[in-house]
């Protein structure tokens, strides 16, 4: 009795161990899979597109408002969250998310347990995209190169536009197609619902005061007046738990969204050829925090993938004039202007921990 006790006791322990083990989560390739979709918005939507993933059913709540006409001037009257609220000034894109609604959750888990790694994936995805030669300066917004940092931004000061691609093409060197890759619908307005800001150094979203216009001060979008109100955005405690519970799925199959219907296809041109191999490794890690091994040679992607993973990702960084910048620096202080990577060894993610010099009050 007392041998059949202690098995009983054993294996309850056990069971109650593995419950706490932590799970999988989502790897870099699959972070690249769910992101591929938004990588290319402008900094302002992607800032606002991430957390308003989290709170999926309030982008059903502005799906149905706006598609019974509520009036905008309603908007902020409207019981949602505020990444919503200021994302449903874009109806495209709301009406776009509820369409998905699988991938607008699986997103928001992901964002919710993995912030750090989702701000690297777009990252990542730019450098890809930008060494493919499909992201490019447009009169609709503008890639800035800001350190190791790629910052897509508005070229207009007053009007945002929403671009429009297939994943599946602009990731890779495009053989046999000629752009444009990115197609643009109408503007919309900009304004102070617009107060989300993609942190690059420290892969976050932080919150203040809309300032008019896109000039930088230290990377951070100049905030006049009210530079000391930034804060580090957090997801909602209660709402995030349930998030997880239900949608964060690592060994489960990623959900694919449909491209936008007012996707334009670029020209399919077969006689043009493809970018030549890159033989150089990167002097740098990338973004994961990883070292990087000597980059494969370039070719088109297999057939149903249009992202073929971690190394991959690293071969088009040796495209990208990024690849001079080495991170072998030591780990910025607050007096420093740059941020090193950390080492194999030493790579856990980041989120955002503190606010630079001038948004330090944590409100």
């Amino acid at each position: 009795m007392k041998v059949l006790f202690l098995l009983t006791l054993t294996l309850c322990l056990a069971f109650s161990v593995r419950a706490q083990t932590p799970g999988a989560t989502y790897s870099p390739e699959q972070l690249d899979q769910l992101l591929g979709p938004i990588a290319l918005y402008p900094d302002p939507l992607v800032a606002v597109i991430l957390p308003a993933s989290t709170v999926p059913s309030d982008i059903t709540l502005a799906a149905n408002y706006l598609a019974a006409n509520g009036p905008a001037g309603g908007i902020d009257a409207q019981p949602w969250d505020p990444s919503v609220k200021a994302l449903a000034r874009y109806p495209d894109i709301v009406k776009w998310m509820n369409g998905n609604l699988d991938w607008t959750q699986a997103l928001g888990a992901a964002f919710t347990q993995q912030p750090a790694d989702v701000m690297k994936s777009v990252q990542q995805l730019r450098v890809q995209a930008r060494a493919a030669g499909t992201l490019v300066n447009t009169p609709q917004q503008q890639v800035v190169m800001d350190g190791d940092n790629i910052r897509i931004v508005p070229a207009q000061p007053n009007t945002i536009y929403v671009p429009v691609y297939d994943p599946a093409i602009v990731y890779e060197t495009p053989v046999g197609y000629a752009g444009p890759f990115l197609t643009f619908g109408m503007g919309y307005p900009v304004g102070a619902w617009l107060g989300y800001q993609c942190d690059w150094d420290d892969f976050g979203i932080w919150l203040g005061p809309w300032s008019p216009g896109w000039a930088y001060n230290r990377g951070w979008r100049n905030p006049g007046s009210g530079r000391n109100l930034w804060r580090a955005w957090q997801p909602d405690p209660r709402r995030s738990r349930a998030m997880v519970r239900s949608f964060y799925r690592p060994e489960g199959r990623l959900p694919t969204p449909r491209v936008v219907a007012a996707y334009r296809a670029p020209v399919r041109q077969p006689g043009l050829a493809s970018r030549p191999a890159v033989s150089r490794a990167p002097s740098r890690p990338d973004y994961r925090g990883r070292a990087v091994a000597v980059p494969r040679p370039a070719g088109p992607a297999p057939s149903g993938q249009f992202i073929s993973g971690y190394n991959r990702g690293t071969q088009t960084r040796a495209f990208s004039t990024r690849g001079q910048v080495s991170r072998s620096a030591p780990v910025r202080t607050p007096s420093s202007s740059r941020s090193a990577a950390p080492s194999r060894a030493a790579a856990p993610s980041r989120a955002p921990s503190q606010a630079p010099e001038d948004k330090r009050d944590r409100h």
